[in-house]
This record gives structure tokens, C-alpha cells and sequence, in this order.
């Protein structure tokens, strides 16, 4: 299980990294996702909107032509009817004082209304066609026969669909015309109709209404193209505006990690640098000091140490002040510093006037002559100190000791050696160095 969870923290940590790293190409890409949601929205919105003009557009049209039959039944034909020599009946051309029947008229509107429409087409079809009209007055093809089938089974619906006709994109709508008390009358009694059974209700015909839809669609693209600029443009504003705020915000917190970094680097440095000689403080010794004698202990190869103590400091500190002896260790502690070149050795302010200096893989030979080297860099800088009594200037006591770091030995006892030495230095006269294993039985 705790596998199972430090796999799944280390995952989630991975995909917030590269969702950090890639924040700019996801938030694109989502943004490009919103932009095709959106065209494809609009694009289907305007197609629905051209239908659902193609839709209201029939079904007044088709009202229209519905409203003016009954009106031409009802204030015209009906009234002619109490006329001598006055007849409504189809076949109005060939007679003398004939009018055409409500659904003749209805048809000849239809017909004007098309010659006279853009490619908008109206006809009025049945399966019962007058004799003048049987070329012309059934159904035509598919979709007039699937309308008037359905029509019959459903006459207060209506049947529409969007194909082609011809070369055109067309919208097809159809009502069912039922027969009224007066229209029963004229069919079953005329001596030409087809059919003369007719009852009050039945769908004697269909009214089809057919559009192109051309112009609206030009119209819808047209419409649909400004939309995709706008939407364009905002994205890409958006995307700008995003790439500056994030540009910023990476730079800012670049910023900040770097003000982060300086100032863990100057606290680790306060933690572990002498603040008035920038040398490694006691703690880091310690733990250097413990970290190169496991390395030596590895190596089998020898570890030195070197102790040091500025001679009478208390004298000089007391004849010169406390500031000039700050000065004075500065000095000295530079004078050190510039002796360690090589990895793993470093110089050390020990405590007060004492130094330190660790030594891995340095033998007593080579320490001796690192001492050597500071004593006479020490000399070298000639700083007075009247009350010492090695000399007229400052010096430096030191204590070497030299070990093959084993289990039967310790950094202990290495400093604890080392101290040794620098005692027998400070007793046989200041400013010289004694190792461990010359020093006098």
C-alpha cells in the first residue's frame, strides 16, 4: 500500500511538473479545443436557424395559399353559384362562363407564385387528380408519395426534409388539405371527378412548399465567417494576454527563486563561515573534519591536522584594542585560507585566536612543510606587536599531527594530539610548529 502510494505521489508530482513546464502549449491547446467547440456550435446553430426560417417561411406561405382557397370558396364561388350560366368546375377554360373550382384556383395561385418565385416551387398533388391534371397533379416522385402516405395516417402533422433537387440544396414542407362540407358537395356531384365518395375530413390533397436554400446558407456562411473572426481574434488575444501574465509570472518567481537562492546560500554560509575571518566556523570544521577522516578511513591514506595559535594575542589585544586585533586576525586568517589549494583541505577559525587546518591524504612531511610555508607567511606581513615575547611582530604556534585513520583511533584523539604538539610549540619559545611524532621523549 505504501508503495503503491509513494508511486502515485511520485506520478502526480511528474504530471504537476510537466503541466507547469508546458503550461503555455496546454492552455493553447484547450483554448483551440473552446474555438473548434464553439465553430462547430455556430455552424450548427446557423443551420438550424436557416431550417427553422425554411420552417415559419412554409407554413405561412402555405396558410396564405390555404386562407385564399376558402376565402375565393366562400365569398366567390358560393355566391356564384346563383348565377345562371355561372360554373365552377376544372375545366373553366373551355366553357363559357366557367371559373375554376377552390382547388383549381389554389393550384393556379401556386403556379403564378412559382414563375414568379426565385426557385421556390408550390404544388398541390393528390392521389385523385382532376382528368386535366393527371400528368402533373399526383405525386411526382419519392418524397410526394412518403407525404402523402404519411399525411393520410397523420393529417394535423406535417412532413418536411432537406435534400436536393436538382443541383439545389432544398427545404420540401407539406400540410395535408382536408375536404370541407362544401368541398364534398362539388367533388361528389362534378361529373369529371375521379372520386365521388368523398366524406367531410379527408385528405383529399397535399400543399407542398419547396425552398432553396442557397442564399440562405450564403447568407448563414457569410454570417458564420464573421463569428470566426471575432472568435479568432478573442483567442488570440486571449492566448497573447495569457503568454504575457504567464511570461511575467515565471519571471517573477525566477526572480524569486533567485533572491530564494541567494539568501539560503547566505544564511548556509552565516550557519557555517566565521563572520569576522570568512574561514569554516567550529561546527562545519567538526563535521568536515568528521566527514574527511571517514574518506581517509576508506583510503587507507594518512589525515593531518594542524593547530594554530596567534602568540600573546591577549598582550596584543591589550596594547593595541580590539580592533586592531580583529585586523590582525583577518590577516592571519587570510594567510591560512591562501594555504589550502587541494581538495578536501580546509582552513578553520578553532576559537578565539586558535586555528585550524585539515589535511586528508597529507602526510607529517608534507604537513611540516605546509607549517613551514605559514610561519614564513606570517613573518612576511610584519605586524608589530611590541609585548610578544617570541618577537617584535606577530607569530603563530603551531601543533601537527599526522594519522592513518582506523577503528582504533578517532578525530579525538587527532585534535587531542595535534593539541599536544601545539603546547610543546608554545613551550619551547612561540613562532614554530612541532609534529607529533618528532616532538622529544
Amino acid at each position: 500500500m505504501q508503495l503503491f502510494q509513494a508511486k502515485t505521489s511520485k506520478f502526480l508530482k511528474g504530471l504537476y511538473q510537466l503541466l507547469y513546464k508546458r503550461v503555455i502549449i496546454i492552455l493553447v491547446i484547450l483554448l483551440g479545443l473552446g474555438l473548434s467547440v464553439a465553430v462547430v456550435g455556430t455552424y450548427y446553430l446557423s443551420i438550424n436557424l436557416v431550417d427553422s426560417q425554411a420552417m415559419h417561411y412554409s407554413k405561412v406561405v402555405i396558410k396564405t395559399l390555404n386562407e385564399t382557397g376558402r376565402y375565393y370558396s366562400s365569398n366567390v364561388v358560393d355566391r356564384l353559384k346563383l348565377i345562371n350560366d355561372v360554373e365552377a368546375i376544372p375545366e373553366y377554360h373551355s366553357i363559357s362562363g366557367g371559373i375554376p373550382n377552390p382547388a383549381t384556383f389554389t393550384i393556379e395561385i401556386g403556379d403564378r407564385l412559382s414563375n414568379q418565385s426565385e426557385g421556390v416551387i408550390f404544388r398541390l398533388y393528390s392521389d385523385y387528380p382532376f382528368p386535366n391534371r393527371q400528368a402533373t397533379g399526383g405525386p411526382q416522385d419519392q418524397f410526394e408519395h412518403a407525404a402523402l402516405n404519411y399525411l393520410k395516417k397523420h393529417p394535423e402533422a406535417s412532413f418536411h426534409r432537406k435534400e436536393r433537387v436538382g443541383n439545389t440544396l432544398s427545404f420540401r414542407y407539406t400540410e395535408a388539405v382536408r375536404m370541407e362540407a362544401s368541398c364534398v358537395v362539388c367533388h361528389n356531384t362534378l361529373p369529371s371527378s375521379p372520386k365521388k365518395d368523398w366524406k367531410v375530413g379527408q385528405v383529399r390533397g397535399i400543399v407542398e412548399i419547396t425552398q432553396p436554400l442557397d442564399h440562405s446558407m450564403l447568407i448563414a456562411q457569410d454570417g458564420l465567417k464573421t463569428i470566426y473572426i471575432v472568435l479568432a481574434t478573442i483567442i488570440f488575444l486571449a492566448i497573447s494576454g495569457l503568454v504575457l501574465v504567464i511570461g511575467r509570472f515565471r519571471s517573477t518567481t525566477q526572480e524569486l527563486e533567485e533572491k530564494v537562492a541567494k539568501r539560503t546560500a547566505a544564511l548556509n554560509r552565516l550557519a557555517t563561515t566565521d563572520g569576522l575571518t570568512q574561514l569554516v566556523n567550529r561546527r562545519q570544521f567538526d563535521q568536515c573534519l568528521e566527514q574527511e577522516w571517514q574518506r581517509s578511513q576508506r583510503q587507507q591514506a594518512p589525515f593531518s591536522l594542524i593547530l594554530c595559535d596567534v602568540d600573546c594575542f591577549k598582550n596584543y589585544n591589550d596594547t593595541y584594542g580590539h580592533q586592531l586585533g580583529d585586523n590582525c586576525l583577518r590577516h592571519v586568517a587570510q594567510v591560512l585560507q591562501n594555504s589550502v589549494r587541494r581538495s578536501g583541505e580546509i582552513a578553520a577559525r578553532y576559537g578565539g585566536e586558535e586555528f585550524a587546518i585539515i589535511l586528508p591524504n597529507v602526510n607529517s612531511v608534507e604537513a611540516t612543510q605546509i607549517a613551514s610555508a605559514i610561519r614564513n607567511a606570517i613573518h612576511q606581513l610584519q605586524i608589530p606587536h611590541s609585548t610578544s615575547i617570541a618577537q617584535t611582530y606577530v607569530t603563530l604556534s603551531m601543533g601537527i599531527a599526522t594519522m592513518i585513520p582506523s577503528r582504533n583511533n578517532s578525530p579525538q584523539e587527532l585534535i587531542k594530539t595535534s593539541d599536544n604538539a601545539l603546547y610543546q610549540a608554545k613551550a619551547q619559545g612561540r613562532d614554530r610548529y612541532i609534529s607529533w611524532n618528532e616532538m622529544p621523549s
